[in-house]
């Protein structure tokens, strides 16, 4: 099996298993991270559950492709999805808006986003275009 369609696959799971949480029950993600619960959070994570959602659908759809520009392309967009989410909670957690148990999730976007460069710049040369 090669790299990326392991990574797809578990970027798919790990999505999966976020837009449960952000959809269904956003309180009890909120209140682990310290922050207080509202309806206006509350909506919040549910419609950022969808875009969870579609990263997951994506990444599963995209397990089985071939070498090509759509991997490249796949590949940097999640990346940059990843780090955008392990930057911006690093910066709730400095400014002390949540708790440390964000940790766990900067280390997972920033494992997935390491990864999905790694497969992004890899195969650059072969695809020069992206």
């Amino acid at each position: 099996m090669n790299k990326f369609k392991i990574l797809s696959i578990f970027t798919s799971v790990f999505c999966l298993y976020l837009f449960g949480l952000l959809c269904f029950f956003p309180q009890s993600l909120l209140n682990d991270l310290g922050i207080a619960g509202s309806e206006t959070a509350y909506f919040i994570s549910r419609r950022t559950s969808v875009l969870i959602l579609g990263i997951s659908a994506l990444t599963f759809l995209a397990r089985n492709i071939t070498h090509s520009k759509a991997i490249q392309a796949i590949s940097l967009s999640v990346c940059v999805s990843m780090i955008g989410l392990a930057i911006t909670g690093t910066y709730e957690l400095i400014r002390g808006f949540v708790s440390n148990d964000i940790l766990i999730s900067i280390f997972t976007e920033s494992v997935l986003s390491i990864s999905f460069f790694y497969i992004w710049f890899s195969d650059r040369q072969k695809n020069s275009d992206i």
